[in-house]
């Protein structure tokens, strides 16, 4: 897979690596890692399955575990998946769609704080809503297999390469999900033209890495980027209106450059970006009392902005 993806792209994931790999010390304590407990899979909506370019062998079985009582997590997601959300526009309208495309450090999907709670937010601005479950890095021995990579990446800052393997098949499957929505756009009630991605933490890198692969028949129509990467010197030829969002004080990113939103205005794109003194990593669905909270607020008035919404 790594072979067709362009020298910008693996450059991309190269410098996420390094960003990864060097917080260690940033992303101390982890302390939400010790209260990570197994839990049921819930009931999911109905859901489709994407097609798969390049296999990954995983032979561990998918499974949830909870942050804490409000956030699920899923782990060892082996087969993609698109989750056309409840609510929205009634069916017999036409509308924009944006796919959610949660984080977790390519381990895990944080699935109600990135996922189904930002999913009710936006179904009522009169969007089709749909989730992705990308695949995860393959994790042997269950739930301490699990919670022993947790510990790994968010307490000791190591897996940076295991990260980097895992990145190109996120891609590829947010690729799947964008083109998947635009074939069934009749079907679903879809403006094939209107098809945007929202992405958070390692689902911002994946959104970002889909961008600079430059597929035109997988390429977003416009792009959100909450608490990811904000340094990049590489913009995709004609690069679709970008929302981007990060705190100040966000514990994997705080040290990088804004060359990438430099960058995309100076290609002539469209870019809004909010740079909040606080807020810290994770708050797409947990307020903190700072100006981050307002994340959502500005990207709906965003969208409105940008004529995708009323």
């Amino acid at each position: 897979m790594l072979k067709a993806l362009s020298r910008h792209l693996i450059g991309f994931l190269a410098g996420l690596a390094v960003c990864l790999a060097g917080q260690g010390a940033h992303a101390a304590p982890g302390d939400w890692v010790k209260g990570v407990t197994p839990a049921a899979a819930p009931k999911e909506p109905p859901s489709i399955a994407l097609p798969v370019a390049t296999e990954l062998a995983n032979p561990a079985p998918e499974a949830w575990a909870r942050q804490d009582a409000s956030q699920r997590l899923v782990y060892n997601v082996s087969r993609p998946t698109l989750t056309l959300m409840p609510g929205g526009p009634a069916a017999d309208k036409t509308a924009p769609a944006v796919i959610l495309v949660p984080g977790g450090g390519f381990q895990f999907l944080a699935m109600d704080n990135e996922g189904y709670e930002v999913a009710k937010r936006l179904a009522p601005l009169g969007v089709r809503v749909f989730i992705l479950k990308y695949r995860t890095t393959p994790l042997p021995d269950g739930f301490d297999g699990f919670k022993a990579a947790l510990a790994a990446t968010f307490q000791r800052g190591e897996g940076a390469e295991a990260r980097t393997r895992q990145a190109p098949y996120a891609i590829a499957d947010a690729q799947a999900a964008v083109r998947a929505v635009r074939a069934h756009a009749r079907e679903w009630g879809v403006d094939p033209q209107r098809v945007g991605v929202l992405g958070f933490s390692a689902g911002a890198m994946t959104v970002l890495g889909a961008l600079q692969a430059n597929a035109p028949d997988a390429r977003p129509d416009f792009a959100g980027m909450i608490y990811g990467p904000t340094q990049s010197s590489v913009v995709p030829p004609n690069a679709p209106p970008l929302f981007a969002a990060l705190a100040a004080d966000d514990r994997f990113f705080r040290s990088q450059d804004l060359s990438l939103i430099q960058n995309w205005r100076a290609s002539g794109a469209s870019v809004e970006f909010h740079l909040y003194s606080a807020g810290g990593h994770g708050f797409a669905s947990r307020p903190h009392g700072t100006t981050s909270d307002a994340w959502f607020d500005q990207y709906a008035l965003w969208l409105k902005a940008m004529k995708l919404t009323r």
